[in-house]
């Protein structure tokens, strides 16, 4: 967890935002277990940065990547 003078900054979680999307591509693909796994993992990671910040990030076509603030 970050503590406030720690936090990444917003420009840096929103391009590892624009990431997430190819983890969606990955879902009909034919992929080794192995591999398909790793992938996986590092989705997760890569959301648990954008959370850890406090944010949640979405992706839809029409409206592209964004990032939302949640209160904790």
């Amino acid at each position: 967890m970050c503590t406030y003078n720690e936090r990444t900054e917003k420009k840096a979680l929103f391009e590892l935002a624009k990431v997430l999307k190819h983890f969606i591509n990955l879902d009909d693909s034919k992929m080794h277990p192995g591999d398909r796994h790793t992938a996986e993992v590092a989705e997760k990671l890569v959301r648990g940065i954008i959370e850890d910040n406090g944010y949640t990030a979405s992706y839809l076509k029409r409206r592209g990547t964004r990032l939302f603030r949640f209160h904790r």
